[in-house]
C-alpha cells in the first residue's frame, strides 16, 4: 500500500537527508564532512529532478560527533519521529553506516520505514529496497558496517590496553597536580605549585580526621585548586576545595605513582611513567582514616543521637547495612537501626526490595547487649581465652583471602554494571523496548547474588585476613582497654562508640539474637598497643586502626529482638 502511494505521488516526495560525523574535529569543521555529505545529497536530488519530479528536501537532521553504535542520537530521533507521523516519504543518507552501524539497530529502523511508507536511499551502496535481493543486499551492507565498528572498537580498546600496562596516560583531563611533557604522548610531570596544595591537603586529613574540616583549613590557609582542566574534561574545577573534591583526591593512586585501569572487567594497577606526589604511608594512612570514617559515627551524630553501633551492625539473612533512624514516641524519642536499602535498585525494580525479619532492630535492645558482652570479654580472662582458640583452630582450616578478595572484586564489578545499564535505560527512548536491558540486569544480580551467597558461607566458616594474636599479647591487648574503660565515663555515648569500634569488628542481626564479632587479629593488636605507648594512659582511644587488620571471631548471643512497631 505504501509503496504504491510513494510511485502515484504526482507532487514528488517528501525528502528527508541524514548526516553525522563521529568526532568533534569533524563537526567543528565548516568546509568538512558535514559539509560533503549535504552537498553530495543535494546534487543527487537536483539531478533526479532533472530527470523527472523525484522530490523535495523537507528536512536535514545533522547529528554532529555522534558515533553510530546506537541510535541515541538527538538528530536521529527527530527524523524517526517525523517517518512515524508521515511527514517524510524518503531517507536518504551518504552511506549506510550514517544511519547506523548496528545491524539490530538498522533492522528496526528500516523495518518502522517499511511499516509507515519511507523509503531508503544510500549514495555510496546504490540498491533497489523493493526487491527481495536488493533488500538482502542492504542487510549485508548494515552488517559489514556493524563488523567495521566492532573492529575499530576491538583496536582502540586493544591500544588503550597495552598503554595501560605500560603505564602511560591514556589521555583525558590530567588530574590536578600534574601537566603534559611536551612531545612525550603519554607521559606526565609533576606541576610544583599545585603539587604544594595536593601535600598539605594529605597531611591536614591526617591531622585534622575530617572531610569537611580538612576543606575548611585548606580554604582558609590559601591552599586553591586551578580552575582550568588541562586535556579537557566536562567543565572546570570550582577553584577551592570541598568535601567531593577532596575526598577524589585522598582515594586516588595517581598521586602515588599508580596506574589503575581495568581490563575485560577486572581492576589491574601497574607502576606508571609519572612520579608520585605522595609518598604510600602517607596514602595508606590518608585512606585507612576515610575507609574508618565511613558509614561511623560522626562527632556531631553522637550528640544529637544515641547511636554506638553505626557501620558496624548488619543483616545476616540479607547482608545489608543496618542505620540508624529515629521515632518519637509519647514520652521521647525512639532510635532503632533499620535496613538501608538501594534507592537506585528500587527505582529500577520494586522486586530487589529487601524485607527480612526483623526489618528493624530497637537501639535500647541490643546497644546494651553489645556493650556487656564487650566488658565481659575484657574482664573475663576465661572468656577470652575461649575466643582466641576458636580463631585460631578456624584459621588453620581457612589461612587464605585471595577467594574473598575476588568476589569483593566481582561484587565491586557487577555493581558498576548495573549502574551504567540504569542510565542506560533511564535514557532510552519510550518506542524501544527495555527488555534486553532488564535481562542483563537480572543475570547481573543473580550473579551478584551468588558472590554474596559465597562470601556469606566463607564468613560464617571462618575464612580470615590476618594470624590471630597469641594468648600473652591478647591479654596485654584487654589489659590496655581495662585500663582505659576504668579511666572514662562509661555512660559517655562517644566513649562507647570508640570503645566498640576498638574491639568489635561487626554485628549481624538474626531472627533469634545476634552474633558479635570481636577483632583479635595479631597484626591488629600489636598495632594497638604500640599506638597505645604514645597515648597518655587511660587516652579516651584517641587514634584509629586500620580494620584490614583485624580478625574477626563471633561470640553469639541470643536475645529477643522485637520489630521496633
Amino acid at each position: 500500500m505504501s509503496k504504491q502511494k510513494l510511485k502515484t505521488n504526482i507532487n514528488g516526495r517528501r525528502i528527508s537527508l541524514y548526516i553525522r560525523v563521529s568526532t568533534e574535529e569533524q563537526a567543528s569543521n565548516p568546509e568538512g564532512s558535514i559539509k560533503n555529505q549535504e552537498e553530495r545529497l543535494r546534487m543527487t536530488v537536483k539531478l533526479k529532478n532533472m530527470e523527472g519530479h523525484f522530490g523535495d528536501i523537507v528536512a536535514v537532521y545533522v547529528d554532529r560527533a555522534k558515533s553510530g553504535k546506537d541510535t541515541n542520537r538527538p538528530e536521529l530521533q527527530k527524523l524517526l519521529l517525523a517517518i512515524r507521523k508521515k511527514e517524510t516519504d524518503l531517507v536518504m543518507v551518504s552511506e549506510l553506516s550514517r544511519i547506523s552501524r548496528s545491524i539490530k539497530d538498522f533492522s528496526d529502523i528500516w523495518q518502522m520505514m517499511k511499516d509507515n511508507g519511507c523509503g531508503f536511499q544510500s549514495l555510496r551502496e546504490n540498491f533497489d529496497t523493493t526487491t527481495a535481493a536488493g533488500e538482502m543486499v542492504l542487510f549485508t551492507v548494515a552488517n559489514i558496517a556493524q563488523f567495521e565498528r566492532r573492529q575499530i572498537s576491538e583496536r582502540v580498546s586493544a591500544n588503550f590496553n597495552v598503554r595501560a600496562q605500560r603505564g602511560l596516560f591514556n589521555g583525558g583531563a590530567i588530574p590536578f597536580g600534574y601537566k603534559r611533557i611536551q612531545d612525550k604522548p603519554g607521559y606526565l610531570e609533576i606541576d610544583e605549585d599545585c603539587a604544594r596544595s595536593i601535600k598539605a591537603a594529605f597531611k591536614a586529613y591526617v591531622n585534622e580526621g575530617s572531610l569537611s574540616l580538612t576543606a575548611k583549613w585548606l580554604n582558609a590557609n590559601g591552599y586553591r585548586m586551578k580552575v582550568e582542566r588541562e586535556g579537557g574534561g566536562i567543565r572546570n574545577r570550582l577553584g577551592y576545595f570541598t568535601t567531593g573534591n577532596l575526598k577524589a583526591i585522598l582515594k586516588n593512586k595517581f598521586y602515588i605513582g599508580v596506574k589503575v585501569f581495568h581490563s575485560k572487567g577486572v581492576v589491574q594497577e601497574v607502576e606508571a611513567v609519572w612520579p608520585g606526589i605522595i609518598d604510600i604511608d602517607s596514602f595508606k594512612k590518608a585512606n585507612f582514616l576515610l575507609s574508618s570514617n565511613h558509614c561511623r559515627n560522626k562527632e556531631n551524630m553522637i550528640s544529637r543521637y544515641p547511636y554506638v553501633l553505626p557501620g558496624l551492625i548488619f543483616c545476616k539473612c540479607c547482608g545489608d547495612r543496618l542505620i540508624g533512624k529515629s521515632a518519637h514516641g509519647k514520652r521521647e524519642k525512639i532510635g532503632y537501626y533499620e535496613h538501608a536499602l538501594s534507592t537506585k535498585r528500587m527505582s529500577i525494580d520494586p522486586n530487589l526490595k529487601r524485607e527480612c525479619f526483623p526489618y528493624r532492630t530497637l537501639a535500647k535492645v541490643i546497644e546494651p547487649i553489645v556493650w556487656q558482652e564487650l566488658v565481659y570479654l575484657i574482664t573475663e580472662k576465661s572468656f577470652a581465652a575461649e575466643l582466641l582458640k576458636f580463631a585460631q583452630r578456624s584459621h588453620r582450616l581457612n589461612p587464605g583471602s585471595k577467594e574473598i578478595e575476588k568476589h569483593n572484586q566481582s561484587i565491586f564489578s557487577i555493581d558498576q554494571q548495573i549502574e551504567i545499564l540504569a542510565e542506560r535505560l533511564s535514557m532510552l527512548p519510550k518506542e524501544i523496548s527495555p527488555t534486553p536491558i532488564f535481562k542483563q540486569m537480572e543475570k547481573l544480580e543473580n550473579m551478584k547474588r551468588a558472590s554474596q551467597d559465597t562470601l556469606n558461607e566463607m564468613t560464617k566458616n571462618g575464612f580470615y585476613k590476618d594470624v590471630p594474636s597469641d594468648l600473652k599479647t591478647f591479654e596485654a591487648f584487654l589489659d590496655s582497654l581495662k585500663v582505659i574503660l576504668k579511666n572514662n565515663n562509661t555512660e559517655n555515648m562517644k566513649f562507647k562508640a570508640r570503645m566498640i569500634r576498638a574491639l568489635i569488628d561487626k554485628v549481624l542481626v538474626t531472627p533469634d539474637g545476634l552474633e558479635i564479632y570481636f577483632k583479635v587479629g595479631g597484626r591488629y593488636v600489636e598495632t594497638f598497643l604500640e599506638e597505645g605507648k604514645k597515648k597518655p594512659k587511660g587516652d579516651s582511644l584517641g587514634f584509629d586502626l586500620p580494620q584490614n587488620l583485624s580478625v574477626s571471631c563471633s561470640s553469639t548471643c541470643k536475645i529477643g529482638v522485637t520489630d521496633g512497631g
